[in-house]
């Protein structure tokens, strides 16, 4: 045969994937057979499904078929031993390809931070599993020992009336919150996992007061009720971050496959622990009880490290008013818009949110919290029936000291600052947001209109984060410090906020829907603003 040129071949579809072997190691080889002369081909096949390993092509005379497994570097010397090995070893590659494919998605089809992910929750399920053994074992111990009555007709009761009064958590769950789970499925999880770890602690505790079974075992069943149903409404939008293929199902199926095998593990390990200490209990009884409640914090350390970790290699793509800060602030400073990893890492799991405690916190609420009195409403509102401002949302600052709001909706902005004689006075102070005296700690607070989009949010969220950035003018008194914080912030914003959504697209960013909670979705809407301009005045005449 004559030399052939090596040509490269990729097929790529949802079944296969072929290439080309490049190595020297998967050059052309030829060999007997039973059934004739076999030439091994440089043509390689992938196919995913319950065996991941690379198939070979090869040529039997004249036909183009997989190589076996006995074709693989067989040579005619070989000995028994050698051909031993070989089978042990195709044998133990092929049980650990068959464990991927039960437990792990396809690689190409996931992001990567899904493997960082996959392997603290597995080790979150484990220790996990671990309490909730430790918490049944003390529970059934609990029974026994608070029961009046025979134990069998005792534990039926209390089993029942405890679950049946624990399913009220779950019921308040799914009517209170709903959407505001998406606006934070991170923090809801961290929460879920807290408030679990605790229900099991009350339960572990509950063999030592065995009188008040009733009401611990049920305060703790609403507890895990709660922690269980909103770990299971937040884990589709989590998974929905991995998938690259739209294989949403797949990824939900390995996931609940590794949650198996850990909680199982889990299991032995808790019985395993619980069996050795009974050896040691029939000689103190005491001993045993107390067994879950020194393995308890150990456990319970280990479980919410796991789920830290685990959320923290989550990088989500949709934004929310704390990633949106987030990405705004470091717009502002460095001009340029973080990695979903940067954010990610600079997300807390803990409430409040990291913006939330700075110098000037934002808070998204009604337009009653934001207009509280009617002057600030009319202020807010009498630049709209000009039409020179075109924003479908009101902001508001609100100092910490004074307690009075600057409203950002129109040129004349006025915040007086006077002494006791009611002159004004200048002072040598940074704005009150630029204080590091929690005593003037302000806050800008955000009402967003019935036809806001997602563009006016980030724009609002935009300016909030220039004004955390503006430097103090001394050469200004506290009212035209106050007038020029809020207008130059405006600018900046309307300046930036078309580069600042480009490059939030040129990311990966899903923009185009802000997530917000419910009790931050309270759109204003006003059908007849010159109306109710005149009705607020008449109302204002009346009470002066």
């Amino acid at each position: 045969m004559g030399c052939r040129p090596r040509a490269t071949i990729t097929f790529h579809n949802e079944r296969c994937q072929l290439a080309d072997a490049t190595s020297d190691d998967r050059a052309s080889t030829s060999g007997r057979t039973a059934g004739g002369s076999l030439v091994a081909l440089p043509l390689l096949e992938r196919r995913p499904g319950s065996s991941r390993a690379v198939l070979r092509y090869a040529c039997v005379d004249g036909k183009v078929r997989v190589m076996r497994p006995n074709e693989y570097g067989a040579r005619d010397g070989d000995g028994a031993a050698r051909r031993l090995d070989r089978a042990i070893g195709r044998a133990a590659r092929k049980c650990v390809e068959r464990a991927q494919h039960a437990l792990l998605p396809e690689p190409s089809s996931v992001t990567n931070d899904y493997w960082e992910y996959a392997k603290f929750r597995f080790a979150q399920r484990i220790a996990s599993s671990c309490i909730s053994v430790f918490a049944t074992q003390q529970m059934l111990t609990a029974v026994g020992l608070g029961a009046s009555r025979t134990l069998p007709a005792a534990a039926a009761v209390n089993w029942v009336l405890k679950d049946g009064l624990g399913r009220l958590g779950k019921l308040s769950v799914a009517a209170n919150f709903g959407r505001t789970f998406d606006s934070d499925v991170k923090r809801f999880r961290f929460t879920s996992s807290v408030v679990y770890d605790a229900s099991s602690f009350i339960e572990i505790i509950t063999p030592y007061f065995p009188q008040h079974f009733l009401a611990l075992a049920t305060v703790a069943n609403i507890g895990k009720s709660v922690g269980i149903t909103t770990a299971n409404v937040v884990r589709a939008p989590i998974q929905r971050t991995f998938i690259l293929e739209e294989n949403l199902a797949e990824v939900a199926a390995k996931t609940s496959a590794q949650q198996v095998v850990a909680d199982n593990i889990g299991l032995a390990l808790a019985v395993g622990a619980a069996s050795a200490m009974s050896k040691v209990a029939t000689v103190r009884p005491a001993i045993r009880r107390a067994l879950p409640v020194f393995a308890f914090g150990p456990l319970a350390a280990l479980d919410l490290i796991c789920i830290y970790k685990e959320l923290k290699a989550v990088q989500l793509r949709t934004i929310n008013k704390e990633r949106a800060e987030i990405i705004a602030e470091t717009f502002v400073k460095e001009r340029k818009i973080p990695s979903r990893a940067q954010v990610a890492n600079s997300e807390r799991l803990l409430i409040p949110a990291r913006l939330d405690k700075s110098n000037l916190p934002l808070s998204v609420t009604s337009i009653g919290e934001v207009c509280p009195t009617t002057k600030s409403l009319i202020k807010a509102l009498s630049n709209k029936t000009g039409g020179a401002s075109k924003r479908q949302y009101i902001l508001a600052y609100e100092p910490g000291a004074s307690k009075k709001r600057v409203i950002l909706n129109g040129r004349r902005i006025s915040a007086p600052k006077t002494d006791s004689n009611g002159k004004k006075k200048r002072r040598s102070l940074k704005f009150p947001w630029q204080s590091k005296r929690t005593g003037l700690k302000g806050r800008a607070l955000l009402a967003l209109g019935e036809t806001a989009s997602s563009k006016d949010v980030l724009c609002a969220i935009l300016q909030v984060a220039h004004m955390r950035s503006l430097p103090y003018r001394p050469d200004l008194t506290a009212e035209e410090a106050y007038v020029w914080a809020l207008q130059e912030s405006d600018s900046l914003a309307k300046r930036d906020i078309d580069t600042f959504t480009n490059s939030l697209s040129e990311q990966g960013w899903n923009h185009e829907r802000i997530l917000l909670s419910s009790a931050e979705r309270a759109p204003y809407s006003v059908d007849n603003v010159p109306a109710l301009l005149d009705a607020l005045r008449r109302s204002e005449n009346v009470q002066s």
